[in-house]
């Protein structure tokens, strides 16, 4: 049962990522002409939500439902629930936003009082790294939820008012530097360790967890100190999580299709992001409360080092590991190689020519290198899918690679 809930979790998270893949291809090249700040929304929703969360939730059942348990919150209804709320943001109604806003945390929260449920029952003293790193990163992102709500309903009736940008910013910092970093370390762990109860490793989760709330908490009241200790609890974590892990992260076979490179690569990926959050922090104390004078470029490079880099990587090696059926076993190397080299090129790019905001159809050097990581991207989708739909029954714990 169990089983096949996760298998379903990462099916239908690899449906609605398609939408950010085709949105995202848009954007870049530009042929269709700029794209809409709704449009935008939904690209970036359907990745952190439909992609990312579904992924999520099915690592939560795998952890979490085992000797016979209930597997908690049904996947199908979470998968409608994403999916209505992505669309939502497609149509530009502020009422519809809300309303699915509203469905949306409420399937978070189930999520969550599951996995809180479940960890209890096995005892929170006796939660391996990964599990602990899921219960903290849901956590989180209940939080982040519940603040990404109030603003579309404060959108929807009409009371937008200064503080709504800084909002924008809890929300945001909420997500990407609390939720994603905590259960990517977690994911990563469990793939390339196993299943370990270290004390350094909860040391780890609850480090990234508070870093997560400081950021957070950081750019809502405008406290440096908050924001420079949030980096400091991180780059701690970050450290330790390539300690812990960097030996059997860099000693995998690279030449092997395995979901161990991707969670592999997915460290590497971290210690980018790391990088990129102490740049922001730096950016967003000298910026004053102004997120408006922080570069642009530095938003989306960390943005898509966290989505592509880390997540996708830890979600593509966490669907290799289930031990699905090789279809098109070719797919593989472009998969793995194809992503990384595009998402390499495309933060650098970022980075050093800044967003393509303005400009025309391949007027942007992101018009050459987003293409390679989306349709990489778009490849991963059809294989995977297909292998998913040819595996009624899999482990629900990874395989040792």
């Amino acid at each position: 049962m169990a089983n096949a809930a996760t298998a379903r979790a990462f099916q239908y998270g690899l449906g609605i990522f398609a939408l950010t893949a085709l949105i995202g291809l848009a954007n870049a090249i530009k042929i269709f002409g700029t794209i809409d700040q709704n449009t935008l929304l939904t690209h970036l929703h359907s990745g952190t939500l439909g992609w990312i969360t579904m992924g999520v939730f099915g690592i939560a059942v795998a952890l979490f439902a085992r000797n016979g348990s209930a597997v908690g919150p049904n996947v199908r209804l979470s998968a409608l629930a994403t999916a209505a709320y992505v669309l939502a943001f497609w149509s530009g109604n502020f009422i519809a936003r809300a309303v699915f806003g509203l469905v949306m945390l409420a399937t978070i929260f189930g999520w969550w009082a599951w996995v809180v449920y479940r960890a209890q029952a096995i005892g929170f003293g006796r939660l391996t790294v990964a599990q602990l790193s899921i219960l903290l990163g849901l956590t989180t992102l209940v939080i982040g939820s519940t603040v990404g709500v109030i603003l579309q309903v404060l959108f929807a009736t009409s009371n937008v008012t200064d503080q709504t940008g800084v909002l924008i910013g809890v929300h945001a910092s909420a997500q990407v530097g609390g939720y994603l970093v905590l259960v990517a370390a977690g994911i990563a762990e469990w793939h390339l360790s196993g299943e370990t109860r270290t004390t350094a490793g909860r040391v780890q989760a609850v480090l990234l967890f508070l870093a997560g709330l400081l950021l957070a908490l950081g750019i809502l009241l405008n406290v440096t100190p908050a924001l420079l200790l949030s980096n400091v609890f991180q780059t701690v974590a970050i450290v330790m999580v390539a300690l812990r892990v960097g030996r059997r992260a860099f000693g995998i076979g690279w030449g092997a299709p395995t979901g161990a490179r991707h969670e592999a690569i997915a460290v590497g990926w971290l210690v980018v992001a790391l990088v990129l959050f102490i740049a922001l922090t730096q950016q967003l104390i000298a910026a004053q409360g102004d997120n408006s004078k922080v570069p642009p470029g530095l938003f989306i490079a960390l943005d898509h080092t966290m989505f592509i880099g880390v997540m996708t990587n830890v979600l593509f090696g966490t669907v290799l590991a289930l031990g699905a059926p090789r279809t098109w076993p070719w797919a593989d190397h472009v998969i793995f190689w194809g992503l990384n080299a595009g998402a390499a090129s495309f933060v650098v790019v970022l980075l050093t020519v800044g967003s393509s905001a303005g400009a025309g159809p391949f007027g942007h050097p992101v018009a050459f290198t987003a293409p390679i990581m989306g349709l990489a991207v778009l490849l991963g989708i059809v294989t995977f899918s297909m292998r998913l739909a040819g595996a009624p029954a899999m482990a629900t714990a990874p395989a040792r690679t």
